[in-house]
């Protein structure tokens, strides 16, 4: 007997950056256009993973990339079509783990995303097209056609702004392999513009940083930057730390450093280095996809299949970065710091009222980072 299907598509959209003023050489600012990036297929990315959950393995080696749409949309499902956890054959490990995640909507930044879930005969799909262009009139949501049973979709757009955007600096990133690739990226200006550097360096807190060099020198081995440290809002934090089995083990280490740490400021004397982070992916998690993936929970969707099960995630981190507020705070004296990221490093998007962040990435190659022209 053939099984009817059930349509599951999860878009999910996060963009950041898209400042359009930024600091040259001399403090002069002049119009700012990123480099576009061309859309692929995950299957095209041989060295990055696109994750469901932040406790999903990773390996041992590659990227990982992470986003709560996905989350935020299964949950939708659960609570509003399912009325519990769902139960799907041949993929229960992956629906455990999406079941039992701790992140909900709070995480989201207010107003920047949209999540609903239905049944189709309860006319979901013209619901969703009706509230998507009240909220995101630019964009177009599927047409879910061949669908039958229910549908769910989720679509976020969040955008990150610095106060005072940093400048622009090139990197040799050396990847988890000992491969090294020269990369475009940002940080404090190096010039003798001692205002500017001043308003970059403000914006930024030093969550924790370690050294094991006995004799003190400046390079910083493991560190975590918080980037937007005057926004009430949103934080974004770029640490370099030791791979983790999963990113939520990831978070858990920084989150246990930060706590074993006292904050710190970002002096002018210090040095910044941060690699351009910029890619758009669409990827099927097919672990959830198929006509064997049958929903086993009783009642009327029993026995239905997940036909589509997607995400799609642009993110963009750059020199414009995230908006903050700045603060003045001006130290001198210390001995110059070097917070350099040319290895492994992991990115973490949130809200600072939230435990749970939106976004996650584990960046370990250069697939991911901006090559230098």
């Amino acid at each position: 007997m053939k099984h009817k299907m059930s349509y599951l598509s999860i878009a999910a959209l996060l963009a950041v950056s898209c400042a359009v003023l930024v600091c040259q050489t001399g403090g002069e600012r002049s119009d700012y256009a990123p480099r576009a990036v061309t859309t692929v297929r995950s299957t095209q990315l041989a060295e990055t993973k696109i994750v469901p959950t932040l406790n999903t393995p990773l390996g041992k080696s590659g990227n990982a990339v992470w986003c709560a749409t996905f989350q935020v949309a299964w949950n939708r499902s659960k609570d509003k079509v399912i009325g519990g956890p769902l139960q799907i054959a041949n993929a229960q490990p992956v629906a455990d783990r999406l079941n039992s995640s701790p992140v909900t909507e709070a995480a989201m930044p207010p107003d920047s995303y949209f999540a609903e879930a239905g049944r189709i005969d309860d006319g979901i799909v013209e619901s969703i097209h009706h509230q998507m262009a009240r909220q995101f009139p630019s964009v177009q949501p599927p047409r879910f056609e061949g669908a039958v049973g229910f549908v769910t979709y989720g679509y976020m757009h969040t955008t990150a702004r610095f106060t005072m955007p940093f400048s622009d600096t090139k990197i040799q990133f050396a990847d988890a392999a000992g491969g090294n690739h020269l990369v475009n990226g940002f940080g404090l200006h190096q010039g003798s513009d001692w205002d500017l550097l001043d308003k970059q360096a403000r914006q930024v807190k030093i969550l924790f940083t370690e050294s094991d060099d006995e004799f003190n020198q400046p390079r910083q081995n493991a560190f975590a930057l918080d980037l937007t440290a005057d926004q009430s809002e949103q934080e974004v934090i770029v640490a370099m730390l030791p791979r983790a089995t999963h990113l939520c083990g990831a978070l858990d280490d920084l989150e246990k450093r930060i706590a074993s740490s006292t904050p710190d400021q970002l002096l002018e004397v210090d040095r910044m280095m941060i690699p351009n982070v910029a890619f758009s992916v669409d990827h099927d998690f097919a672990e959830l996809e198929g006509d064997d993936k049958l929903i086993e929970n009783p009642g009327e969707f029993q026995g239905l299949f997940i036909a589509s099960a997607s995400q799609s995630i642009n993110f963009r981190l750059d020199k414009s970065g995230a908006t903050v507020v700045s603060e003045s705070h001006v130290a001198v004296g210390a001995m110059p710091r070097e917070f350099i990221v040319d290895r492994p490093f992991l990115i973490v998007m949130k809200r600072r009222s939230e435990v749970q962040p939106y976004f996650v990435a584990w960046v370990e190659n250069a697939e991911l980072l901006e090559a230098s022209r």
